[in-house]
């Protein structure tokens, strides 16, 4: 096995990851040097919440070793992919149309910053706040889309550079998937008039300017990243999610500061993470001041004190505010030995009814049983997470936080909520260090 991984092996999990998660960890050797990066400090984090070797799953180890090494930014010349999918942010939306902080006085302007493309999560939320003025912004809307006969997609920009393709982070052949859809743009783009938007033939369809499609009613769509956009009158809530992961605390800094001039007075910012049907979140939410953004909550999802997928680990940056919050808060409630027994007990039930990781007899986490399709694994997390809150747990969690000495609550969407402080900084690797030296 590659010394790296046994080096993560020895110095996050005393040597007591199971040979299984081992071999899925495997790839990692040969990955670039930012995945590399990102493995190590995933398991950072999961050391920091209290995460023991017997409770890292064989499909987390998977994602770590396969789908890392296709997702970091290396991986897309440098791009942050514009991962997305329906129904991602639908806790988000819950939260806005009933948050406590601010209600617009008139119609509501929402701003969903690096919504990605196809924009599902800004269409989600352009139904749920159907009156309210959506406005979905991303530096990848391409000038092509490329669509095969299965409706498998890739984005191409001005220049015909391909910036990012569906599936990218789990096809085992990205660079032929990438040769593939490259051809069929050269093949199609000669065939398209100029005065058409779209053109097709019998093994593909190419079309221009694809975002005119998902543009109606109270939906808008622009290009541009953070700093780009002005909007007159302002916004009444700007989301981020799932792009400061990307970057460090100076950036995130910026990106409020710029946000602060966007904002409506007592407007809010919502920055975070989170996967499908919103499993796994992590966010803060701040409100503007007259003495500028001030955070008024962080939250998380019951779900991450022991997930089973890579979405709470993932963070490019040691300092990457989101992902330490909840490493930390996740850490102080697994120190309630009570508590945790508890969860740790109705989790392992729940995974075993759903076949999905169950703890085997050598005491660790496995992977989806066979038959399990891949549909209801990907949303076993958010399975777990209306079990866990329904149950009490959500709840439990933020009593443990209260007698700590933490303002913690329930917030009206079943996520644990708490006061913001500032999380300590994540412990340094002694693993890359040793590589660099």
């Amino acid at each position: 096995m590659a010394e790296i991984v046994d080096r993560w092996n020895a110095a996050y999990f005393d040597g007591q990851l199971s040979p299984a998660v081992l071999a899925e960890l495997g790839p990692l050797v040969d990955a670039s040097h930012d995945a590399q990066e990102l493995a190590d400090r995933a398991f950072r984090f999961m050391r920091t919440a209290g995460i023991q070797a017997t409770d890292v799953s064989e499909l987390t180890a998977w994602m770590i070793g396969f789908s890392v090494p296709r997702t970091v930014p290396s991986a897309w010349s440098g791009a942050v992919p514009p991962v997305t999918m329906p129904g991602r942010h639908q806790k988000l939306d819950e939260y806005i149309a009933g948050n406590p902080w601010h209600q617009p006085d008139g119609e509501g302007v929402f701003v969903d910053l690096g919504c990605g493309f196809p924009p599902f999560t800004t269409m989600d939320t352009a139904r749920r706040l159907a009156d309210w003025r959506v406005v979905g912004v991303d530096p990848t809307f391409g000038q092509y889309m490329v669509y095969d006969t299965d409706g498998t997609y890739a984005s191409f920009d001005d220049n015909y550079e391909l910036r990012y393709f569906q599936e990218g982070n789990y096809e085992p052949d990205p660079v032929a998937t990438r040769a593939r859809f490259h051809s069929m743009l050269d093949r199609l783009l000669p065939q398209l008039p100029a005065d058409a938007d779209e053109v097709s033939d019998a093994e593909g369809r190419l079309v221009r300017d694809p975002v005119r499609q998902y543009q109606n009613g109270n939906l808008e769509l622009l290009p541009g990243g953070i700093g780009d956009l002005t909007l007159a009158g302002g916004a009444d809530v700007v989301r981020c999610m799932n792009v400061f992961m990307y970057f460090d605390q100076p950036f995130r800094q910026r990106a409020l500061d710029w946000v602060t001039d966007l904002l409506r007075p007592g407007g809010l910012f919502i920055s975070g993470s989170n996967w499908t049907q919103s499993a796994c979140s992590r966010y803060t939410v701040y409100r503007k001041e007259t003495s500028g953004l001030v955070a008024r909550e962080f939250a998380f999802s019951v779900e991450n004190l022991r997930p089973i997928e890579l979405s709470p680990w993932y963070s490019l940056n040691d300092d990457e505010l989101d992902t330490l919050a909840n490493a930390h808060a996740v850490g102080a409630v697994r120190a309630d030995t009570e508590f945790r027994q508890r969860f740790d007990t109705r989790l392992d039930a729940l995974l075993a009814e759903l076949r999905v990781c169950a703890r085997g007899a050598d005491g660790y986490l496995g992977r989806p049983a066979a038959d399990v399709s891949t549909e209801d694994a990907a949303l076993a997390s958010s399975v777990l997470a209306t079990r866990l809150v329904d149950e009490g747990f959500a709840d439990g969690a933020a009593e443990v936080l209260c007698q700590m000495g933490r303002k913690a609550w329930r917030n009206h969407v079943g996520h644990v909520a708490m006061e913001p402080v500032a999380p300590p900084p994540l412990d340094p690797s002694p693993v890359m260090a040793q590589r660099k030296s």
